[in-house]
């Protein structure tokens, strides 16, 4: 049980801090309401949970091959920088509360898990942490510790997201102009996390 509750911690470590998937879940509560922001949360989680195994099962191979890190790093920052864009100069303004338009659950899990196979930096970061839990003697070998601790991560990556689902609804209720202002305050967080994987890889 110790690798479920390290894949919990770790992942609400990770997820907890504005990123592309919290944001984005953020973004999809305020334009299409909770629930749906609780759908793409789902299917951005159970993305997660292979990335977690395949990084895991993998993590051997990118420990010995540190440039595939890199790779990943160079990867995610024209994603970033692109979404930027597209949400500062493209994107349509956010609609009022009274004026949602129903999206299908089927969608919206499909794009959940859509931004998760976006979101590169995962692998990364759950080699690094599989390696820290191997040196340090918590990690078990074989297949079900693996899916016990990509479950863990699952978990927490759920809890995390609901939260920002539920915080972008306590937002609204309380300020107009956070629904006027979404668009472009996510675009300047893609902006700022493209820019700093600019700067790391360079």
């Amino acid at each position: 049980m110790i690798l479920f509750f390290a894949g919990i911690a770790l992942s609400l470590a990770g997820s907890l801090p504005p990123g592309l998937i919290s944001l984005s879940v953020a973004q999809t509560s305020i334009l299409r309401g909770f629930w749906s922001a609780i759908v793409l949360a789902l299917g951005a989680a159970f993305a997660e949970f292979f990335q977690a195994w395949v990084a895991v099962a993998f993590s051997n191979w990118f420990l010995d091959y540190p440039d595939a890190a890199r790779g990943f790093q160079m990867a995610a920052i024209p994603i970033f920088l692109g979404l930027a864009v597209y949400l500062w100069f493209f994107a349509r303004p956010p609609r009022t509360p009274d004026a949602e338009l129903p999206v299908a659950p089927l969608r919206q899990l499909s794009r959940g898990m859509l931004i998760s196979v976006f979101n590169l930096l995962a692998i990364p970061y759950w080699v690094a942490y599989a390696g820290w839990l191997r040196v340090n003697n918590y990690w078990k070998e074989g297949l079900s510790n693996t899916l016990l601790f990509a479950f863990g991560v699952t978990v927490g990556t759920m809890a995390a997201l609901a939260l920002y689902a539920w915080l972008a609804q306590e937002l609204m209720r309380r300020s107009d102009m956070v629904a006027r202002l979404i668009n472009r305050f996510v675009a300047l967080i893609f902006l700022g996390l493209g820019i700093k994987l600019l700067v790391q890889v360079w």
